[in-house]
């Protein structure tokens, strides 16, 4: 009868193990990747804000109404320079906590006369 009865224990912690138990490790490990997922799809969706209103200080004239041609560029210039793996060394050294490609687009803009505010 003892054996039926570590039996029966043997069964219910497999079946524990095999259905709903998550150790730590494994659940940090899910938390971390979902954590990186997130990450990687918030730096996909930048849009910088541009002061269009004055002049940067680098040029005499506004350099406004060429807002809509700089960014296209600006965004192709950025997302062909800048790979998954590379955002994600850029973003762990950066003190602002911004991808490579985040980086780009600001210092593209920047460098054509426009005043970005993030």
């Amino acid at each position: 009868m003892k054996q039926g009865s570590d039996r029966n224990t043997t069964n219910n912690i497999n079946n524990s193990l095999r259905f709903g138990y998550v150790g730590f490790g494994q659940s940090f490990k899910k938390s971390f990747l979902v954590f990186i997922g997130f990450s990687l799809l918030a730096s996909c969706a930048y849009n910088p804000v541009v002061d269009t209103a004055g002049r940067s200080g680098t040029f005499n004239e506004n350099k406004a109404h060429e807002i809509t041609n700089d960014i296209q560029h600006c965004k192709k210039l950025a997302k062909n320079n800048t790979s998954f793996l590379s955002n994600i060394i850029y973003w762990i050294g950066s003190v602002e906590a911004d991808t490579e490609y985040q980086a780009l687009y600001r210092k593209c803009l920047i460098n054509r006369g426009h005043s970005v505010l993030n």
